[in-house]
């Protein structure tokens, strides 16, 4: 029933909260001893999260058309909602800077500034799902039987 970009508008606020969570943990941990900051790229992990336009499969109107049908318009979501992938793609930041002395790579306004864009992303992003749903529900309780 739902086009593939609810899967993929829906994949995209978890990836961002998962993103906020480590950018938060780095804030917490700025003042850690030889704490290592984390980063996770979102653009990195929705391109390997939703198909490329050649991978798409094609749209199948019918079980007789060629592949079977395809209800989700080729989203194939992650079984277990993406965490374990997304865990495995977090890792140390590539900080070009000099690390404090006590070994602490977190720089504090790198990572404020990461949040903001990070939150503006969320908020984007939320906005067309809430947009989607709207369309919808316009189209459900406007529609002329």
């Amino acid at each position: 029933m739902f086009s593939g970009i609810y899967g993929i508008l829906g994949e995209s606020l978890n990836v961002l909260s998962d993103r906020q969570d480590i950018i938060a943990s780095n804030v917490a941990n700025a003042n850690t001893p030889g704490y290592k900051a984390k980063e996770l790229n979102f653009e990195q992990v929705m391109k390997n999260l939703v198909p490329s336009v050649d991978s798409l499969p094609m749209k199948a109107t019918s079980e007789n058309d060629l592949g079977g049908s395809n209800s989700n318009g080729g989203y194939a979501p992650v079984s277990d909602g993406g965490q374990a992938y997304i865990k495995s793609l977090v890792h140390n930041q590539k900080d070009e800077s000099i690390p404090a002395l006590d070994g602490n790579t977190v720089d504090i306004s790198s990572q404020m500034s990461d949040m903001a864009s990070n939150a503006i992303r969320f908020q984007a992003v939320a906005g067309l799902l809430s947009k989607k749903f709207a369309t919808l529900t316009y189209a459900l309780t406007n529609a002329t039987p």
